[in-house]
């Protein structure tokens, strides 16, 4: 998917090429028609899932159950690209990956496999999350921007629980139980930025969407703050929080998969600017 963003990236730039005028010198930090950024994020995740097959009881898991709530930090990446004066190209990348052991607490079913009370479990969770968009700004000065925009989060969701059974001086082999849900989610957001200063801004967004279609439930929330410091010309410091929260169900027939998964957490970044 990160592969796709990026070449409708460099099309849309070639398309535009003239669009706005390529003599644009400005040192507004707002008006850099290509940026850039990477740092890490520190999450502190919260959530529950279940994969309950067709005619089974269905049993939530909470993150917790399986120690998967301890504080990770993972990378985060993105880029801005500006179309024209007022259009704005975004794309964004981060996620949670977290590996875990543990005894199970209760007896609960997922996919496939069953887990007795007392089994050992390894739990291996990876979700990362893209997100593209095409944005507007309804107000622009040289001091702020205001606008909105349309675009997509693509949550990818792979979860594997394995469990043995201690018998005496051995382990018994349960089974496992895998599941992966790439899962498009389109949103609707709002977005707006402020220069305190020549070399100081901060920005801010968030937005909400709930729909249903195909196999397919969901709900996205997310919110986002930042303030970016530019000591030179080309390159500058930034620090935020970011929060994000996706509500998923998939259901094709013969089982339904749920996740319910909130990313909190504050980041620092370097940011290139052109």
């Amino acid at each position: 998917m990160k592969y796709i963003c990026f070449i409708a990236m460099i099309f849309i730039g070639l398309f535009t090429q003239n669009a706005w005028a390529d003599n644009n010198s400005s040192d507004n930090l707002l008006d850099k028609r290509f940026v850039v950024y990477g740092g890490a994020q520190r999450y502190e995740a919260k959530g529950d899932f279940s994969s309950t097959r067709e005619g089974r009881r269905k049993v939530t898991i909470d993150l917790n159950d399986l120690g998967l709530d301890e504080d990770e930090t993972s990378p985060i990446l993105g880029l801005r690209y500006k179309i024209s004066k007022r259009w704005t190209f975004r794309f964004d990348y981060f996620g949670y990956h977290e590996e875990e052991r543990r005894s199970a607490d209760f007896r609960f079913n997922f996919d496939d496999l069953n887990v007795p009370v007392g089994a050992r479990l390894d739990t291996d969770l990876d979700l990362d999350i893209y997100v593209a968009n095409i944005s507007y700004d309804i107000i622009h000065t040289p001091k702020a921007r205001l606008g909105a925009g349309i675009g997509a989060h693509v949550a990818d969701i792979d979860l594997e629980i394995t469990a043995k059974l201690r018998l005496g001086e051995r382990d018994v082999p349960l089974g496992d139980g895998d599941e992966e849900l790439l899962a498009p989610l389109p949103n609707l957001y709002a977005y707006g930025s402020y220069l305190l200063e020549d070399n100081l801004l901060i920005r801010v967004g968030g937005g909400w969407i709930s729909l249903s279609y195909e196999d397919y439930d969901g709900e996205l929330i997310f919110a986002s703050a930042f303030l970016e410091y530019w000591p030179f010309r080309h390159a500058g410091f930034g620090l935020g929080y970011r929060y994000v929260e996706a509500d998923i169900e998939y259901d094709p027939g013969n089982k339904v998969e749920e996740y319910d998964v909130q990313l909190p957490g504050p980041m620092v970044y370097v940011v290139f600017g052109f």
